[in-house]
């Protein structure tokens, strides 16, 4: 490595370091405190051709001792085990130390692979989820990952 890409190095970890201590005490969390996200509820599903779209109801829980302004949420979503989405939401949210906040999303699903689920439901329409993604904290480019998995029923409109 050349000598100034080793000072730019230098540079650039001096000043990432400074940035994060100056910003702290606006989003500081303390560790293992990401937010909790699950699904609330799946609002609707639509079937378009090849895809379906799915309207969830995220449920964001801050279980921190500051408020958490949340940016964006980049999160994968699992169907009994199956990887059926990806999704973004990205209205911002600022979330009080200890409360919660609902977020609708809107995802884009493959609907042979959402039928296939579907055809196999029990009665209640209950199916296993796992969410897991990154939440981007305010302007700071943080961002803490979390996973969350439940149940929740499928409702086909």
């Amino acid at each position: 490595m050349s000598w100034s890409m080793r000072v730019w190095r230098v540079v650039l970890h001096a000043l990432m370091s400074a940035l994060l201590f100056a910003w702290a005490p606006a989003w500081a969390q303390p560790i293992g405190s990401a937010p909790e996200v699950s699904i609330r509820s799946v609002d609707s599903v639509a079937l378009q051709g090849a895809t379906a779209i799915l309207d969830l109801t995220l449920n964001i829980r801050n279980t921190g001792g500051l408020a958490l302004p949340l940016q964006k949420l980049r999160f994968q979503l699992q169907f009994n085990g199956l990887e059926v989405a990806q999704g973004v939401s990205t209205a911002p949210v600022t979330i009080a130390a200890q409360q919660q906040a609902q977020v609708p999303v809107q995802v884009v699903v493959n609907s042979t692979i959402l039928l296939g689920l579907i055809a196999t439901l029990p009665p209640d329409g209950m199916v296993r989820y796992v969410i897991l993604g990154t939440a981007e904290i305010g302007q700071t480019m943080l961002q803490i990952p979390f996973t969350h998995s439940g149940a929740v029923q499928l409702a086909l409109q």
